[in-house]
């Protein structure tokens, strides 16, 4: 062996026995491990302004495809508002909960939901409109898809269930907790769905979704995890990807750390222009907030 590959097995031994030191250490104190060796994230969640002490698909995601909203949401806490097609999303899963629980009938259980929706306030009249025609139909696809797999089981006073693991980096040496909420769980048939409301249905998943995906079959690996795609015409099952994209995803965090090791919140807000898309859509404030000093 040369100098260089006998120098490189050692290090990558060392790095190795290095993070499982750490997470003995952890488990034999009785501590949750949350970040170890994420200086650049640490400094971020020390500032308390949004950056909770875990990582999560919305996280990365966000980091991935907007930077600017991500530093307004994890350097200074601020979260948008919701949209008519959001609120129609959350109304549809209310709904259909309440329908697969049988807590209420279907009927009554999408007149609940058209309800929630019409609570909510939305400047763009034409498009809140166009959103409630969408709710029932959807809610109807997802229960006729669902209802044979029987009732779901949710932790106590109907709250999701939460996965949570370590998401480890042996080659940079570093251990991060990564969580996520499941939508319904059937522990009888080893089953996750998670629902997404849409109008027209992908024919393969988003990364971002894939992403999602692979956290919740690691979380739940005895599991199978599927997700529907229900539009207002027909519901879809997809399962797309598989948990090696948690490597992709390790790169991003890598790139995560060393932007926040770099810049702190104020001043990346000063060196990364606002991008400008679908995440800041009615938020003429936010826009505001970030281009001003």
């Amino acid at each position: 062996l040369t100098l260089r590959k006998i120098k490189s097995r050692y290090q990558s031994r060392w790095r190795t026995l290095t993070i499982d030191y750490v997470r003995l250490l952890y488990r034999l104190t009785s501590q949750r491990l949350r970040m170890y060796n994420l200086n650049g994230i640490q400094k971020w969640i020390d500032l308390e302004c949004g950056f909770q002490p875990h990582l999560s698909a919305s996280n990365i995601n966000l980091f991935k495809n907007n930077l600017s909203m991500w530093i307004l949401r994890y350097g200074y806490d601020k979260v948008t508002y919701s949209s008519p097609s959001m609120d129609r999303g959350t109304a549809c899963e209310l709904g259909i909960v309440s329908a697969l629980t049988e807590k209420l009938t279907l009927k009554q259980a999408t007149n609940q939901a058209i309800e929630y929706y019409n609570d909510q306030v939305h400047t763009d009249h034409d498009d809140h409109v166009k959103q409630v025609a969408y709710i029932e139909p959807i809610i109807k696809n997802a229960y006729d898809t669902l209802v044979e797999l029987g009732i779901p089981e949710f932790d106590e006073g109907d709250r999701q269930q939460k996965v949570e693991f370590e998401l480890v980096d042996h080659e940079q040496n570093w251990v991060a907790d990564i969580i996520g909420y499941l939508d319904l769980v059937y522990p009888d048939k080893g089953l996750i769905v998670d629902i997404k409301t849409t109008l027209r249905t992908p024919s393969v998943m988003s990364w971002s979704h894939q992403l999602q995906r692979a956290i919740y079959q690691t979380g739940k690996d005895n599991y199978s995890v599927k997700f529907l795609y229900v539009t207002p015409k027909a519901s879809t099952f997809r399962e797309d990807g598989d948990k090696s994209i948690l490597e992709q995803a390790k790169v991003y965090v890598n790139k995560m750390n060393y932007f926040c090791y770099m810049l702190s919140p104020s001043q990346a807000k000063r060196c990364i222009p606002l991008q400008d898309d679908f995440y800041f859509n009615g938020h003429q404030d936010l826009k505001e907030f970030y281009n001003g000093h």
